[in-house]
């Protein structure tokens, strides 16, 4: 009984600071978007600065789970995965990259969020120089 006991208190412990930790991580955006500051990466392909990043977005009874690709170089940002859950569904979609020059408000909203991803993560990598 006192084994079960501790064993349910270590359990509990764990999760505790499991989720504590995954919580750090979190940057609430938004009142209905966060963004996962451990899955922002800055890398290059094929010559091209990118930035990729993952955010769970609620509204009403539907999370959105996304990918964002933002092209630094040739300003166009990708919804590339979005997986949403509501209560009965669950479906994936994707799209392909807009210009945030010629895109709408919606496009022009993401843009913002991933530079101000971008800025957290340059400032980052500048501060373990």
């Amino acid at each position: 009984m006192k084994l079960k006991k501790v064993l349910l208190a270590l359990g509990f412990s764990l999760a505790l600071s499991a989720s504590v930790f995954a919580a750090d991580n979190m940057w609430q955006y938004n009142q209905y978007t966060s963004i996962d500051m451990n899955s922002a990466k800055l890398y290059y392909d094929m010559g091209r600065q990118i930035l990729s990043f993952e955010t769970v977005e609620k509204s009403g009874d539907s999370t959105d789970y996304c990918t964002y690709v933002y092209n630094i170089d040739d300003q166009t940002i990708q919804l590339k995965k979005m997986i949403t859950q509501t209560k009965k569904h669950k479906y994936k979609s994707s799209f392909y990259p807009e210009s945030i020059k010629d895109g709408n408000a919606v496009i022009k909203a993401r843009a913002r969020m991933a530079t101000d991803v971008l800025e957290k993560v340059m400032e980052k990598q500048n501060s373990k120089k």
